[in-house]
C-alpha cells in the first residue's frame, strides 16, 4: 500500500497521502456497498468528487477510523460526531486527506514540467512576496506559496477568494525552514498562522492547523 501517514499528537491530527490510481478499481467496487441514498448522491457528483467520495471511505476503512461523513449544501465533506474536521486535496495521481480536532486546511501540488505555475504567478504572488523568491528555486517556492494560500482559503471556508488581497506569506527559506508564517488579511484585522510543508516525491504537501 503506497500510503504516507503523519500523526500529530499535540493537535490530534492525522494526514494521509496516497496514490489513488492504484486503488481506483477497488474503490469503485466499494460503491456497491453504499446505501441507496448514498448511491444516488454519488451518481450526482462530478468525476473529481466521485474520486474524493470513494477514496475517503476507502482510506478511513483501511486505517480503521470509524467516522460518519456528510456533505453540506456546497457538497463539501464534514465529519460526525462533532469535534472532527476534514480537508482534502488532490493533484494528478495523489490525494491528501487531513482529519483533525481543529480546523485544518491542506493542499498537495505536483511540480509540473509545463511550468504553468510560473505563467500564473502574477495571479497569486504579491510584490512583497516576490522579493524573497530566489530565481534558481522559483518553481519550488511558487508551489509552496500556492499551497499555503490554498490551505488558508480552505481554512477560512472559501470566503476570501483573492490570493493577492486576502492571503500573505512571510519570507522563508526552503533549505532551512520547515514551517512558514502566513496571514489571512481581513478588512479590519489580520490573523497569523503557521504553515507546514514537506516534499513527497514530486509533490509538495502543505497543511495549516488552526489551534486557537
Amino acid at each position: 500500500m503506497n500510503f504516507y501517514t503523519y500523526k500529530f499528537r499535540p493537535f490530534h491530527t492525522i494526514i494521509i497521502v496516497f496514490r489513488w490510481k492504484h486503488f481506483l478499481e477497488t474503490m469503485f467496487l466499494r460503491k456497491l456497498f453504499l446505501s441507496d441514498k448514498e448511491k444516488v448522491f454519488f451518481l450526482s457528483l462530478s468525476e473529481k468528487r466521485k474520486i474524493e467520495f470513494l477514496s475517503i471511505r476507502y482510506v478511513l476503512k483501511y486505517i480503521g477510523i470509524k467516522i460518519n461523513i456528510f456533505y453540506n449544501e456546497k457538497r463539501k465533506p464534514f465529519l460526525f460526531p462533532e469535534g472532527k474536521y476534514i480537508s482534502l486535496s488532490h493533484s494528478f495521481e495523489k490525494i491528501a486527506i487531513a482529519i483533525s480536532s481543529y480546523h485544518i486546511g491542506i493542499d498537495i501540488e505536483k511540480l509540473r514540467k509545463d511550468k504553468k505555475i510560473i505563467r500564473i504567478k502574477k495571479k497569486f504572488i504579491r510584490d512583497d512576496e516576490s522579493i524573497f523568491i530566489p530565481k534558481n528555486y522559483e518553481e519550488d517556492y511558487l508551489h509552496i506559496i500556492w499551497g499555503i494560500k490554498e490551505s488558508l482559503y480552505k481554512l477560512e471556508g472559501g470566503i476570501f477568494y483573492s490570493f493577492l488581497d486576502h492571503y500573505k506569506v512571510s519570507p522563508f527559506c526552503i533549505q532551512k525552514d520547515s514551517y512558514v508564517s502566513c496571514w489571512i488579511l481581513k478588512k479590519y484585522y489580520s490573523k497569523r498562522f503557521y504553515a507546514f510543508y514537506r516534499k513527497i516525491e514530486e509533490h509538495y504537501l502543505v497543511y495549516i492547523i488552526d489551534d486557537k
